[in-house]
């Protein structure tokens, strides 16, 4: 399984580790900055339905950093959202998400949870002790984990070197490297770890107001709704942001 992915990531130096030499949570320090990629079948059956169409993976990279430079943040969000409306008692109002802006989009969103206490904008201290899964509990010791060096600069092409996604609520590779540039660019944040349905963040700098953390919420549910099942709402989950460094991402 990671022989085949390391085949595939070759062309930027990957490294072969055992499991049980990396200890979580991770904090990568320095640049350049590596990505920790926890193979199994579903990744590496990704990256090749992925790569069929490719050259190589550089090849598909490139090509996805092209279309990337012409992407627009707030149009990434109306994809995600018209993505989610589909299927939907709201699936007709998906034809003027084009045209909305940020409030009215989050607003459009936040009808596919109407009535949800997760809508409570209060900011209200949180209660995780931990979110960090426990990676080693599928693993042998002897499993073989990958360490992949990212580009300085350029850590958010990271779900392009490793494409994983684009399955039921989970989004496309661009589209998760659409939003990590736009995260990069806010607060510096850095992939640091990925699996078949996680990806994890480390961010150098937080919010500074409660406005500001509350934007990032929302920005965060969009992308990905499980942020909030280990809190109690979105206002809290802001105070996790303005609190911590590391963003959990996973889908079903």
């Amino acid at each position: 399984m990671s022989s085949e992915i390391l085949n595939y990531l070759q062309p930027y130096n990957p490294l072969s580790i055992e499991a049980k030499e990396i200890t979580f949570p991770i904090q990568p320090k320095g640049t350049p900055y590596s990505l920790l990629v926890i193979p199994d079948d579903n990744i590496e059956e990704v990256m090749e339905d992925t790569l069929d169409d490719y050259d190589s993976l550089t090849d598909y990279v490139d090509q996805q950093l092209a279309l990337l430079q012409q992407m627009d943040v707030l149009d990434t969000f109306r994809t995600l959202v018209s993505h989610q409306l589909l299927d939907t008692d709201l699936a007709e109002q998906a034809k003027s998400i084009q045209h909305m802006n940020w409030a009215s989009l989050y607003e459009m969103y936040s009808r596919l949870w109407e009535g949800h206490a997760w809508l409570d904008e209060r900011l209200i201290p949180y209660q995780v002790d931990s979110l960090w899964p426990d990676f080693h509990a599928a693993s042998e010791p002897t499993d073989q984990w990958i360490t992949l060096p990212l580009p300085a600069s350029r850590e958010y092409i990271a779900p392009l070197m490793v494409p994983m996604g684009g399955f039921n609520e989970c989004p496309a590779p661009i589209v998760q490297a659409s939003l990590f540039q736009y995260w990069h660019q806010q607060y510096k944040a850095i992939p640091i770890i990925v699996n078949e349905s996680i990806w994890i963040l480390q961010a150098s700098t937080r919010p500074v107001t409660d406005e500001e953390a509350l934007l990032l919420a929302q920005e965060h549910f969009m992308f990905c709704s499980y942020v909030l099942e280990s809190f109690e709402s979105i206002g809290q989950y802001a105070t996790y942001l303005q609190k911590q460094e590391f963003w959990y991402f996973w889908w079903d």
